[in-house]
């Protein structure tokens, strides 16, 4: 993933020939994911090691929202090799998960794998067969929750669905995964609200405050079992990374960094975040900046 660090500078204006300076006690706008962190430290849980000895943590086991950074838990599981990368999976049951609210990571998913989905939501021939390899891969680089919802029953993780928090935001109540799989009357109740919840970035703010939630400690273990790249989470006002790459000289670089509280021109700017963690395990001097930033 590219890297787009930008150089931090001590923010300045100019009024004709005279040089206009902070006021005391008045904070400049961050103008890197650096200078966000630095600014928003009590809404920043992390682990960074980079293998080699460099370490650095903030907050590791306070718990925060994980966004799709939660389905690290279940590439961990996989990683086991419990579950063969060639079965076959029926799209169907894979979208059975599909709800919705997921920021179009399903398309993607669809896209990426070759089926045609002609309603811009659903495959055009649900009869159709992915294999298990497939959902993994569409999870690590599209964050689709409906292949992670199915892993995880497969898997047999203990992590909530998200399709049951979709659910739950859309019906006001809580409802158990497997209650709305089974109930054809439950899923219409569903389709039915489903144009009534907020479409906004701010509108959906307070549900994804509250969707699952779990430590930078914890993430960043699942990370160094899974080894599966970089991933990245994003929900309205959460943004999260989760690294794990093994390098050329068999050295483990692992991540995990929890935000929240992101506004929008920030979430937008997650890839530029997960770039500078994954740079951060590479080169000890941007890891020394996590720390400076942090402390």
């Amino acid at each position: 993933m590219p890297l787009t660090r930008r150089t931090l500078f001590r923010a300045c204006g100019v009024a004709g020939a005279a040089t206009v300076l902070p006021t005391a006690g008045a904070a400049a706008a961050p103008d890197d994911w650096l200078g966000w962190l630095r600014a928003n430290r009590r809404h920043v849980a992390l682990v960074l090691d980079d293998g080699r000895g460099g370490r650095v943590s903030h907050r590791p086991h306070e718990p925060q929202p994980l966004a799709a950074v939660r389905m690290v838990a279940h590439l961990a599981e996989y990683a086991k090799g419990s579950v063969d990368p060639d079965e076959r999976v029926r799209v169907a049951d894979w979208e059975q998960y599909y709800v919705g609210l997921d920021g179009g990571a399903h398309r993607a998913a669809l896209r990426e794998l070759g089926l045609r989905c002609t309603n811009g939501v659903t495959a055009d021939d649900p009869q159709r067969f992915v294999t298990v390899g497939d959902l993994v891969s569409v999870v690590v680089r599209h964050g689709d929750y409906a292949a992670g919802d199915w892993l995880r029953g497969r898997l047999g993780v203990a992590v909530p669905a998200f399709a049951a928090e979709v659910v739950r935001f859309v019906l006001g109540r809580p409802v158990e995964v497997e209650r709305y799989l089974g109930d054809p009357r439950l899923r219409l109740e569903v389709l039915g609200k489903l144009s009534d919840v907020p479409r906004t970035y701010e509108g959906r703010r307070p549900w994804a405050r509250e969707t699952w939630a779990g430590t930078a400690a914890d993430v960043h273990r699942s990370c160094r079992e899974a080894a599966r790249g970089v991933m990245v989470g994003s929900l309205p006002g959460i943004v999260t990374v989760g690294v794990g790459v093994r390098w050329d000289d068999g050295r483990m670089g692992s991540a995990a960094v929890l935000t929240r509280e992101v506004d929008e021109a920030w979430s937008a700017r997650a890839g530029e975040l997960a770039g500078l963690v994954r740079t951060a395990l590479l080169e000890p001097a941007v890891l020394r900046e996590f720390h400076v930033s942090l402390s």
